[in-house]
């Protein structure tokens, strides 16, 4: 055999030797028995209650994210409710909605001292106003007005009226609301300082009906107020006109303090108003008014009765008006001198008087700042906080000259005064911007009104309890 066959014959049997070798090794290992697998160690406890831990807070947070999905998708409110000093209010969201629910309720305790004729019949507690306010919104471009009153015994619709604002220097104001003239007579019923206007209230309207233009200059330096009315008597509220003639008035106050470098010497304004119109009274409807005193008791009237010497206004009726404010901090003033032109007739003839009045007030408080919209608080009352609202101080001269002209044909000399004269004093205490008690006396001196005299002093207490919002 050659070397050459040896060699593959060789190879061969170590090829033949090494699979045996290795599937017998195969064999080996698929008899062995597997060993069993290793055991977990038992959990460590600590471990346990962190993992538990997690999982709670895990799932605490789920669902406060599934409340706040919740309450980002729900639907918003459009509206909003709104509770203060002013008063109870619903807006819509954009603010071109809103209505305004506000109040005043005056209670009175009345009594009126010395004169024998009228001691025994003016002791009284009295609801002198009730008067629950609805005012608004709408559109953003009118406010709205309606006010009724329930006071005094009586009920009467004393505004109501809409007021269109599309700038601030001009607004249109129609319907039911206070004329220009008289400075007091403007001031808010729960803002006076005395609980009864002056004597120059006798020579304007409570209330006349028409459209009027107004609006403030520069800021609120100048303001100017131009009226178309039905025209009204003195201390009237009539709503109809009584012809077809109209009544035209107008005011110009100027503030020049009303800046931002001038306010520090405080509110200051110089006013003038007046009015004119041709006014048709009758026997049956005379179209004039009675002036009260301070008290409200009836010191002068026109005659009437059922024969034909009852005065009735006819034609010319004209009221001026020079008028003036000052508040500074604690201090206040506010002056009116009121002139009347009225032309009248009845069986006798016709004629004109020439009436007038005025009032000064001054006033200072404690605790807060004066101002024409009333006293503010430096702090409202609170005892645990040590606040006790403010204190006001007050004092008034007022008067009214009756023309001597209307005795005796327009008045009887016997029962209505031809002058009066009062002097007064007023102590407030104003809890809050929203209550306020207060008390004023107030003395009277008469000359005519009375059988070959005068009329006797009166003097008069009036006690009062307010709130209003």
């Amino acid at each position: 055999m050659s070397d050459f066959a040896r060699l593959i014959v060789y190879k061969i049997g170590r090829l033949t030797l090494l699979y045996a070798l290795l599937f017998a090794a195969g064999a080996a290992r698929a008899q062995e028995t597997p060993a069993a697998p290793a055991l977990p160690a038992p959990p460590d406890p600590a471990v346990t209650a962190r993992i538990d831990s997690l999982e709670q807070r895990t799932r605490t947070l789920e669902k406060q994210l599934a409340a706040a999905e919740a309450a980002a998708n729900a639907p918003r409110s459009t509206t909003t409710f709104q509770t203060d000093e002013g008063g109870f209010a619903v807006t819509s969201a954009d603010r071109q909605y809103q209505v305004r629910f506000k109040g005043l309720l005056q209670v009175d305790g009345r009594r009126i001292f010395g004169d024998s004729a009228l001691a025994n019949t003016v002791d009284t507690f009295l609801i002198r106003r009730a008067r629950p306010i609805l005012a608004g919104t709408v559109l953003g471009l009118t406010d709205f007005n309606f006010t009724p009153d329930f006071g005094n015994g009586t009920t009467s619709l004393l505004d109501a009226y809409l007021d269109t604002h599309p700038f601030p220097w001009l607004r249109l104001r129609v319907g039911k609301f206070k004329p220009p003239v008289g400075l007091e007579r403007l001031q808010a019923d729960q803002d006076v300082t005395f609980n009864e206007r002056g004597l120059s209230q006798n020579l304007s309207a409570q209330r006349d009906v028409g459209l009027e233009l107004w609006g403030d200059i520069a800021g609120g330096i100048i303001r100017y107020e131009g009226a178309v009315l039905n025209g009204n008597p003195d201390n009237g509220i009539n709503d109809i006109d009584s012809d077809h003639a109209k009544t035209f008035a107008g005011r110009i106050v100027v503030q020049p303090f009303n800046t931002d470098s001038l306010r520090a010497f405080g509110r200051l304004g110089l006013g003038l108003a007046a009015e004119t119109g041709n006014e048709k009274g009758s026997a049956t409807n005379p179209w004039v008014g009675a002036f009260k005193s301070d008290s409200q008791q009836t010191i002068f009237s026109y005659l009437a009765s059922s024969t034909a010497n009852t005065v009735f206004a006819l034609d010319r009726h004209t009221r001026i008006n020079p008028q003036c404010s000052y508040y500074l901090g604690p201090f206040g003033l506010l002056a009116e001198w009121i002139h009347e032109y009225q032309q009248l007739s009845n069986s006798v003839g016709t004629g004109a008087v020439n009436n007038s009045a005025g009032n000064v007030v001054a006033s200072f408080v404690i605790g807060g700042d004066a101002s024409y919209e009333g006293v503010k608080p430096h702090h409202a009352l609170d005892l645990a906080e040590g606040g006790f609202g403010a204190l006001e101080i007050g004092a008034r001269y007022n008067w009214l000259n009756v023309d001597h002209a209307a005795f005796p044909t327009a008045a009887d000399p016997s029962k209505s005064v031809n002058r009066a004269r009062s002097f007064g004093v007023a102590l407030n205490w104003q809890l809050s911007r929203n209550l306020k008690a207060g008390a004023d006396f107030d003395q009277t001196w008469f000359q005519g009104g009375a059988h070959g005299g005068n009329r006797n002093t009166e003097t008069a207490g009036i006690a009062r309890f307010q709130t209003s919002f």
